[in-house]
């Protein structure tokens, strides 16, 4: 051993050392979800498969936009201008596929998620170059895409095809009782992006550079790609929530407001999933629990008849309670190490 004492580091050793808390934490943020989901199954007339796919099929853009921060934070970094991305791939896509038929309107999903993979990716490549913490260079990040979300789309407006609007929420009109599809669009990119973090070197790569910057590179990893695939898989998955949104609303909608409430919302689930905010821990199973479950509060604290101002603030205290929570744990975890 050198005198650092990286060369016993390894990132998978070190992944297996905290996969037991992980585990424990996204299997107890999904029985909320499940506990939340019975409850207000209690608190509404009837409960079926239509409140399953509205729920399924409305908390997709927040879910992708989860992954794509929970990878992010993971490799140590954090993005605030993942809710403008997504909101100008939903500008885009809504003025190109607006009377398109279904297959045009996928071949240019396929080209809007490869641009906003690009696109995000240089992104982390400035943060690297440059040596400005990722806080900054992604907020000012955000200003560009809202500026050209609003050039390309000045007002809502645009559309999709049928087809496309099937493919994401089982319905040529976006209602309906049939939540597989939604479903089935949720579950693959999650379990997609979960097995490369855990299963493949890249996805090990990024929590070895979140978990230890130093300890990585000196053992071997490359840091600075890590940070840059890791941005790039965050581009991807917020132009994908951009390409849902479209299909659920049918239209696009360039307002800044949009993009902000959806970054602060995608930091929040992948703190209620059990992400550190300090890199290196956590799952995106357990950010797309937590995204489910703030998109969730909404709807429950509506059939409790909570008074639409007051459910923002219960929402907005929920959130800072998990935030304090979280880290407490950090804290923990940090003293013990």
């Amino acid at each position: 051993m050198n005198a650092t004492g990286a060369s016993s580091w390894h990132p998978a050793a070190n992944l297996t050392q905290r996969w037991p808390v992980q585990s424990a934490w996204t299997a107890l943020v999904w029985l909320l979800l499940l506990v939340l989901l019975g409850w207000y199954s209690t608190l509404i007339p009837s409960f079926g498969s239509f409140q399953l796919a509205s729920i399924t099929k409305n908390s997709m853009p927040l879910a992708y936009l989860a992954i794509g921060q929970a990878v992010i934070v993971i490799a140590g970094g954090i993005d605030l201008s993942l809710g403008a991305l997504l909101v100008l791939s939903n500008s885009l896509a809504a003025q190109l596929m607006f009377e398109q038929p279904f297959s045009a309107t996928l071949a240019l999903a396929v080209l809007i998620i490869g641009a906003g993979a690009v696109a995000n990716g240089a992104v982390g490549w400035i943060v690297i170059r440059s040596g400005v913490p990722d806080i900054v260079v992604t907020l000012a990040t955000g200003f560009i895409w809202s500026g050209l979300a609003l050039l390309i789309l000045p007002s809502p407006g645009g559309g999709t095809s049928e087809g496309f609007r099937l493919l994401f929420t089982g319905s040529r009109f976006s209602s309906g009782s049939n939540f597989w599809p939604s479903t089935l669009m949720l579950i693959v990119p999650m379990v997609l992006v979960a097995y490369g973090m855990r299963h493949r070197r890249q996805g090990l790569a990024l929590y070895a550079t979140g978990s230890d910057r130093n300890a990585a590179y000196l053992s071997g990893v490359d840091v600075r790609r890590a940070k840059i695939v890791a941005y790039a898989v965050g581009g991807a998955m917020a132009a994908l929530s951009g390409l849902a949104t479209v299909a659920i609303t049918g239209s696009g909608d360039p307002r800044f407001s949009i993009g902000a409430n959806a970054t602060l919302n995608s930091v929040a689930a992948v703190v209620l999933g059990g992400v550190a905010l300090t890199g290196g821990t956590g799952s995106v199973v357990g950010a797309v629990a937590g995204a489910i479950i703030l998109f969730f509060l909404n709807p429950i604290l509506s059939a409790m008849r909570i008074d639409p101002n007051t459910a923002q603030v219960v929402q907005g205290g929920l959130i800072v309670i998990v935030m304090m929570g979280a880290g407490f744990l950090a804290q923990r975890r940090s003293r013990s190490t």
